[in-house]
C-alpha cells in the first residue's frame, strides 16, 4: 500500500435479503429481492394493491419464511422470528380488557423495561393516558400506544405496515412528525409500508418500489428534515414514484389536495 493511503471501513448492512423468493401455493408473491438494510436508514416500501409489499415486511419479521433466498442479520442467516424487530400493523390491535399501561406491557418480563413504560407513553403524548381503556382512545391516540408499545422493546429494526392508513389527514401528519422525531432520537432503523406516496417521501431517506413482486426501482430521498411538502424536489419525487407505480409518466401533482394514493395490500 502507498504511503498516505488509508483504509476506509464500510459498514455493513444490518439486515440483508439475498435473491428472496415467496409463494403461497402457485403463486408467487415475491421474486428476486435483494435489498440491504443500514442502521439508521428509514426506508419506505410501496407499491400497487398485492405487489408483495406486506410480505416482504413480514419476511424481516420472521412472520412468514421465505420459499428460497437468504435473510442475513448482522451477517448470520436468519430463521424464526428477528428478534431484532419489532412490527407495529395498520390497527392498534390493543387488548380491550387492559389499559393503556397494561397494553404497553404486554410480553414485558423485566422489571426494568416496566419502569419505562410512563416515559415512554410521554414521549408518544400519552403520558396523561395511562390507565385509559382502549374504547376512550381516538384512533391516533391507539397508534401512539401501539408505537410505544413496539419502541418499549427497543428494537433495532422498527417494522410499520401501513400503522397510518385508517387516520384522517390532520392526524397522520402529527404521527409522521412524531414518528420523524422518535427515529431521529432513538437512532431507528425503520422500514414502512404505505400506499401514501407523499408520506414515503415525506419520511423515508429511501423509497423502495414493488412491481410484481421484484423491486422496480429504489429511489433516495435527499432532502433534509423537516420534509416541506411545497418544496419543488418533495414533488418532483412524488410524481417520478408515482409514475413508476401507475406505468403513466404524464401524470403530474402540483400540489397535495388531490394526491391520489396507491391502494394498499
Amino acid at each position: 500500500m502507498s504511503k498516505g493511503c488509508r483504509v476506509v471501513a464500510i459498514e455493513q448492512p444490518i439486515v440483508k435479503l439475498l435473491n428472496i423468493r415467496k409463494d403461497f401455493g402457485e403463486k408467487e408473491v415475491l421474486r428476486k429481492i435483494d435489498l440491504q438494510i443500514h442502521q439508521g436508514d428509514f426506508i419506505a416500501i410501496v407499491g400497487k394493491s398485492g405487489c408483495g409489499k406486506s410480505t416482504l415486511l413480514r419476511i424481516l419479521a420472521g412472520l412468514e419464511a421465505p420459499t428460497s433466498g437468504r435473510l442475513l442479520v448482522n451477517g448470520e442467516e436468519w430463521r424464526g422470528r428477528n428478534r431484532l424487530a419489532k412490527i407495529m400493523f395498520q390497527d392498534g390491535r390493543l387488548l380491550p380488557w387492559k389499559n393503556v399501561y397494561d397494553n404497553v406491557a404486554i410480553g414485558l418480563k423485566e422489571e426494568s423495561q416496566k419502569q419505562q413504560i410512563e416515559q415512554i407513553l410521554q414521549q408518544v403524548g400519552l403520558g396523561d393516558r395511562l390507565h385509559s381503556w382502549p374504547s376512550e382512545l381516538s384512533g391516533g391516540q391507539k397508534q401512539r400506544v401501539a408505537l410505544a408499545r413496539a419502541l418499549i422493546h427497543e428494537p433495532k429494526l422498527l417494522l410499520l405496515d401501513e400503522p397510518l392508513g385508517a387516520l384522517d389527514a390532520l392526524t397522520r401528519i402529527e404521527m409522521h412528525e412524531l414518528i420523524e422525531k422518535l427515529w431521529k432520537e432513538k437512532q431507528l432503523t425503520a422500514i414502512l409500508v404505505t400506499h401514501d406516496v407523499e408520506e414515503a417521501v415525506a419520511l423515508a431517506n429511501r423509497v423502495v418500489i414493488i412491481e410484481e413482486g421484484r423491486i422496480a426501482l429504489e429511489v433516495p430521498v435527499r432532502l433534509p428534515y423537516p420534509r416541506h411538502r411545497d418544496h419543488p424536489l418533495f414533488m418532483k419525487l412524488v410524481n417520478q414514484i408515482l409514475n413508476k407505480i401507475l406505468g403513466n409518466k404524464r401524470m403530474t401533482v402540483e400540489s397535495n389536495s388531490n394526491l391520489p394514493a396507491v391502494e394498499s395490500q
